[in-house]
């Protein structure tokens, strides 16, 4: 990436633990990062999570699709004390989440060659036998694209809702102030999506949206944000380079 932004302003919607290193990289490339997180994250430690991780034994594989899936369900693990059995494999949405999981100790028998859901059952279902039912780690604002996979595949799983997505209510007001001055805003799931449509008094028609991938894109989508990007392959560098491109492709149709 090269210092190609000259200024523009790159609203960051992201929870706020992790999009400092996203504002640096667009400080590099000389933009002007505008923080305000649109979601928080609460991990959520329920009666029905501890039953569920007492009898892990019971599946073949475990499904996760976040680096919050990932962290949410190893701290309830340590909480309580539970090992994962060894013939229980794992399987995460990309090399992110996988690069966390590994941080616990555990390694991945599965990642996608695309790092989204949809392409994630795919190549699950055509490379995995599961001789016991999957669980699926989720946030209670998850999209429904796995449950609804496994759902048509026949296969038997259950979920397991490990953290809880909130709005940030309070960045509301800093995000109606920056709205104005904004050209790009990047989200990097749907929650932040839900959110800011939540949150924000008006959506605007000259800003660029980028999102992270296709389950993002999906639901900006629905909600009827305009100017709609999507980075391949499905990471915040990638999101930063598709940035890049564009405002160099503007300033060109400027000139």
């Amino acid at each position: 990436m090269g210092k190609s932004l000259n200024g523009e302003r790159i609203l960051i919607t992201r929870e706020a633990t992790k999009a400092g290193e996203m504002a640096e990289k667009v400080t590099k490339l000389g933009g002007s990062p505008i923080v305000v997180p649109m979601i928080e994250i609460n991990f959520d430690e329920s009666l029905e999570n501890q039953t569920i991780i007492e009898r892990l034994s019971d599946f073949s594989w475990v499904l996760i699709t976040s680096a919050n899936g990932v962290h949410g369900f190893f701290q309830l693990l340590n909480k309580h004390h539970i090992q994962l059995p060894q013939a229980l494999n794992i399987g995460v949405v990309g090399k992110k989440t996988e690069g966390i999981l590994e941080t616990y100790g555990y390694t991945a028998s599965f990642v996608p060659e695309t790092f989204d859901a949809l392409t994630m059952t795919d190549e699950f279902f055509s490379r995995y036998k599961r001789d016991k039912p999957v669980l699926l780690i989720r946030g209670n604002l998850s999209r429904p694209t796995l449950p609804e996979k496994l759902q048509e595949a026949q296969i038997p799983f259950e979920t397991l809702e490990v953290y809880e997505t909130m709005y940030s209510t309070e960045s509301k007001a800093v995000l109606n102030q920056v709205l104005p001055t904004i050209n790009y805003i990047t989200f990097t799931s749907p929650s932040t999506v839900d959110a800011f449509i939540a949150l924000a008094k008006y959506v605007p028609d000259k800003a660029a949206y980028i999102c992270i991938g296709r389950t993002t894109e999906e639901k900006a989508q629905e909600l009827g944000v305009p100017n709609l990007y999507t980075s391949t392959p499905y990471t915040t560098d990638a999101m930063l380079d598709l940035i890049v491109k564009i405002a160099n492709e503007r300033k060109i149709n400027h000139e």
